[in-house]
């Protein structure tokens, strides 16, 4: 069974675009071959993307294809969701038939009885919960796949830039998951004019590094192309001089030549004449063709521009007084002066470009405007099937007529509706419009409960619930404290509710001291209160709290009673939100597995309840045990599962997308895979706020410090002091104090660390954070190395300067021991590896460094996929074995570190290999085999070590200072070191001394010099 084709009847005026149309023509012959493509199509205002897509849809037509074209409507500042969606269907039904559709594709088309209802005698009302947002997707390509069936399919929707964030994210899902569907996906959008952050740049990035989707770039006419054009238009050859003079004031742009033919510049004077370019606006231009109309016309004009775009016959004739022949003769004079175009598909009309509908509805006065706009109310009031989007953003068009007709309460009761409706289906930014409309417009108006059927308190909090989901968080924390200030006092389990909701989302703003009280809040109003599905959720996210403090032992304990109240009162949502956090608990305690099968029921729980908030958080949770376990590859897989459900449900921008970007980006950070971290960190960082995104600023620090673009990364870290002093979370104070001494370290500001390191310790406190503490003290310890032998070197023994690095080697030392003795220590793989870093530190210290315990340490990072931390205990191997003159070891440790150092990018850690590679003479060459072993020669002139260490380096051609910077000794006693060996040597001069220690073999190979480096 097959659907009529039409005839192609190709637009007299279409001229040019032979290599678009056939590129166009060859995407369709693909996709009608089980191949499919999307081909977004775009350029300026004007250039004639709505003429080429019409072109090519009359061709697809005539090439045996279906045919659903759509426009998004600007209608409000995006506030209709699904807008060209609907509009396709709803045009599809009309040609074909709903029973021949249902036929073709019957369960599909009922799964979008959300969207088609309104305009469907067939699909039944849906009942019982919306339908996610995913499931329309779902729906959409099903339908797209069936009605493909028979012949190929040509969906073109036409002014993206207008488009809704739903149908935004519909296209980000649909186009990317076609697999062999026979269908051409076709969409139009202007450039010049988007904003900077303008949703739709982010959708076309991300679906253009998909799969089969070509962008295909209109140009403006050339001369000779514009030559053309303009003979069609006028019927007649145009001269060549004539043809320039109109490129020069239009630019070649199809719609700006059309509108100055329409204005009589060809036949005004001379067209060879120097040109005089007319005012930048195309408003007056268009006004000008506006002004030659009649006043009939004009009349129409106004109200087809008030009602949108695209306006049907009906609703212009039931707003409209003129007599019906008369309007008739009007819309006539306004189609025959190409400012208006016969729909093709429908009855009614179209503004031939959106610039004309936009000039004469600006040039309406004020006192216009509020009468049409209420005069197209009232038509769409009495009779809702004249709306041009049904039933899913009625309410929007409505409340969008009535607010600017200055009708509030009409205006309140639509908005409510249609942020209901948005609401359905997760079109939650659309819903935030409406809600906050709603919201200011309630003082507005007399009764407004009555008129709305809510109460004011109900109403704020759906308002905070759509602007949290918006990625509003600082709002949606407003909307609930202004809920809970008019709340009746003796409403306690509604106060206890509204309490535990603005504990999740002072949260997610990253008020952590906050949201603790707020949960304390909801205990306390529902004390006295039933147990509940509230008291279940309040107890759950007091047990979240603890596990955020790291008290996890607590979080567990208080976790499992919420899963157990849960279970009693039936409440399967919360027990999921309970398992998330007892699942986490688990794992942090050391029962990983059992951990890990919890938040995979959470996630189980999460799907069938449809609680799109616990299963993001399940997704971070999740990937969040995965890394604990030592399981990065599979955690970062779960992330990015999670990230791309949110991608697809347009919940990238909220809370829980940018944890699960977050959280991603620290895996791939800790993978080595740096430049993918950064890539996924930096659209957080660019999108949100400072506050909004301490941790991905701070994980860009720690990544930079591994790079050893130390500017780079105190330029983060300065934004995130700044703006994170407020934030008390123990996790995130004591990262930033940890990657704030490390940084210290490489650029050896040593005398910074150990009060950075005291700091972040104290951020902590008494918690089980066994990861972060230990990272503290291993850090706190490698300073303390640093600092020692930096002292030592100074020969100043028993000063209180070495007394204190003494003390604070000690404190360290013993707080790591009674960690590792504490009854919840729990050796999950990160653990285990920085407890092995401490002890190798710790004999750093003691001036007896073990190549054995820094290989062990070394493995430990390496078993788990932490390149960077490795390769950093593997030169520290190298420097070991030197000193143990193990050359063998040595180099195996030095080439992988610095192989290592290399593939990562790490600049100061292969600058320190380097160096030591100079120094000891090791060979970082892959697969030259190290020298043997050597018995270092006797030396016959009685040098003392330091004075060989010295006279190594003036062999290297050292001056004093140099020699003194590196000894980390004063450059008088390095000059007093050079006379003794001059001396002793028998020479008179430092190249003698250098040559005669070559010449006599005092040093050999593995005879190793001491630390080089930057200056402190």
């Amino acid at each position: 069974m097959g659907l009529p084709a039409r005839q192609h009847r190709p637009d007299p005026s279409f001229v040019g675009r032979e290599d678009e149309l056939a590129h166009l023509d060859r995407r369709l012959t693909q996709a009608a071959a089980g191949v499919p493509y999307a081909v977004l199509v775009r350029g300026e205002a004007g250039v004639g993307k709505s003429r080429l897509l019409r072109e090519f849809a009359q061709r697809a037509r005539a090439a045996d294809a279906l045919v659903l074209s759509g426009s998004c409507v600007p209608l409000g500042a995006g506030e209709l969701p699904y807008a060209p969606l609907i509009d396709a269907l709803r045009r599809l039904v009309r040609e074909v038939g709903e029973p021949t559709l249902l036929r073709l594709a019957a369960q599909p088309y009922a799964d979008l009885a959300d969207l088609i209802r309104d305009f469907s005698d067939t699909v039944p009302e849906p009942v019982g919960e919306p339908r996610s947002q995913l499931r329309i997707f779902g729906a959409v390509l099903r339908l797209l796949d069936r009605l493909g069936t028979d012949r190929p399919v040509l969906l073109t929707l036409e002014d993206l830039q207008w488009a809704d964030p739903s149908t935004l994210d519909l296209l980000a899902y649909v186009i990317p998951a076609q697999t062999d569907e026979r269908v051409l996906v076709v969409c139009s959008y202007r450039t010049g004019d988007l904003p900077p952050r303008h949703p739709l740049r982010a959708v076309v990035a991300e679906l253009a590094l998909a799969r089969r989707v070509d962008q295909l770039d209109l140009v403006p006419f050339t001369r000779t192309e514009l030559r053309a054009f303009l003979a069609t238009l006028t019927g007649a050859p145009v001269a060549p001089e004539t043809a320039a003079h109109v490129h020069e004031l239009s630019d070649g742009n199809a719609f700006f030549s059309e509108e100055l033919v329409m204005a009589g510049v060809i036949e005004r004077g001379d067209p060879t004449a120097p040109a005089v370019r007319l005012p930048g606006s195309l408003r007056d231009l268009v006004l000008t063709r506006f002004e030659l109309l009649g006043d009939d016309a004009r009349e129409v004009l106004r109200i087809a521009a008030v009602a949108g775009r695209r306006v049907g016959h009906r609703l212009l004739a039931g707003v409209c007084d003129l007599p019906a022949r008369r309007m008739t003769a009007a819309l006539r004079e306004c189609v025959a002066q190409h400012m208006l175009l016969t729909d093709p598909d429908d009855d009614g009309y179209l503004f031939r470009h959106a610039l004309v509908r936009e000039a004469v509805y600006q040039d309406l006065l004020p006192g216009e405007r509020v009468e049409l706009h209420a005069a197209v109310a009232a038509v769409l009031t009495a009779d809702r099937r004249l709306g041009r989007t049904e039933d899913l953003t009625f309410g929007a068009q409505l409340s969008y007529h009535w607010y600017e007709a200055g009708a509030y309460a009409e205006a309140l009761a639509a908005a409510v509706r249609a942020g209901d409706t948005a609401i359905r289906v997760r079109a939650f930014r659309e819903a935030e419009l409406q809600y906050r409309r709603a919201v200011g417009l309630w003082s507005r108006v007399p009764d407004p409960a009555a008129v709305t059927g809510t109460t004011h308190v109900r109403l704020l909090a759906r308002a905070a619930d759509a602007s949290r989901w918006s990625g509003r968080t600082e709002q949606a924390v407003e909307l609930v404290r202004e809920a809970l200030a008019e709340i009746d006092a003796a409403d306690r389990a509604q106060a206890g509710e509204l309490c535990e909701r603005l504990g999740r989302y002072l949260w997610e703003a990253a008020d952590t001291a906050g949201s603790q009280q707020a949960y304390a809040a909801a205990l306390r109003c529902l004390a006295d209160e039933p147990d509940s599905a509230v008291s279940a959720r309040v107890l759950a996210g007091q047990a979240t709290a603890e596990v955020r403090a790291g008290r996890y032992s607590a979080g567990l304990r208080i976790g499992v009673r919420a899963v157990e109240l849960a279970r009693r009162v039936g409440a399967k949502a919360e027990e999921g939100q309970a398992l998330n956090t007892v699942g986490v608990a688990r794992t942090m305690t050391g029962r990983v597995e059992e951990g890990i099968a919890a938040l995979r029921s959470a996630l189980q729980i999460a799907e069938a309840t449809d609680r799109i908030e616990e299963l993001f958080r399940g997704y971070g949770n999740l990937m969040l045990a995965l890394e604990h376990a030592g399981r990065l590859e599979e955690s970062v897989r779960v992330a990015l599962e999670g990230l791309d459900r949110a991608r697809r449900l347009g919940l990238q921008h909220t809370r829980g997308g940018g944890v699960l970007a977050n959280n991603a980006g620290a895996v791939l950070a800790s993978l080595g895979r740096w430049d993918e971290a950064t890539a996924l960190l930096a659209d957080l960082v660019e999108e949100r706020p400072v506050r909004e995104s301490l941790y991905p600023r701070l994980t860009l620090a720690e990544i930079e410090v591994g790079r050893g673009r130390f500017a780079d990364a105190e330029r983060h870290l300065a934004a995130v002091r700044e703006e994170g002093d407020s934030l008390r979370e123990p996790k995130f104070v004591a990262s930033r104090h940890a990657c704030e001494a490390e940084c210290a370290l490489w650029r050896r500001q040593f005398d910074d660390v150990g009060a950075t390191v005291a700091a972040g310790l104290a951020a902590i406190g008494d918690s089980e954070q066994f990861v972060l503490l230990l990272r503290l003290h291993a850090l706190g310890l490698r300073g303390a190395a640093d600092r020692w032998l930096r002292l030592s070197a100074l020969h100043r023994a028993g000063s209180e300067e070495l007394a204190r690095v003494e003390a604070a080697i000690v404190a360290h030392r013993g707080a790591v021991d009674a960690l590792v003795d504490s009854p919840a220590w729990s050796p999950l793989p990160e653990a285990r590896a920085l407890h092995l870093l401490c002890l190798a530190e710790r004999d750093r210290i003691a001036d007896a460094p073990d190549p054995a315990k820094w290989g062990a340490a070394a493995d430990a990072w390496d078993a788990f996929g932490r390149p960077f931390p490795a390769a950093y205990a593997r030169w520290r191997q190298a420097e070991a074995a030197v000193v143990r003159r193990d050359s063998a070891v040595a180099t195996t440790a030095a080439r992988s570190a610095h192989a290592a150092a290399e593939r990562l990018g790490a600049e100061a850690l292969r600058a320190e290999v380097e160096s030591l590679a100079r120094r000891a003479r090791l060979d970082l060459r892959a697969g030259a085999a190290p020298p043997p072993p050597r018995r270092r020669p006797a030396d016959p002139f009685g040098l003392t070590a330091r004075e060989r260490e010295v006279l190594r380096l003036i062999c290297d051609g050292s001056t004093n200072r140099r020699i003194a910077r590196t000894l980390f000794i004063a450059e008088k006693t390095a000059g007093v070191h050079v006379s003794n060996i001059l001396m002793k040597l028998g020479v008179t001069s430092r190249g003698e001394a250098a040559a005669a220690a070559h010449r006599l073999g005092i040093f050999d190979p593995d005879d190793s010099g001491p630390n080089e480096g930057p200056a402190p």
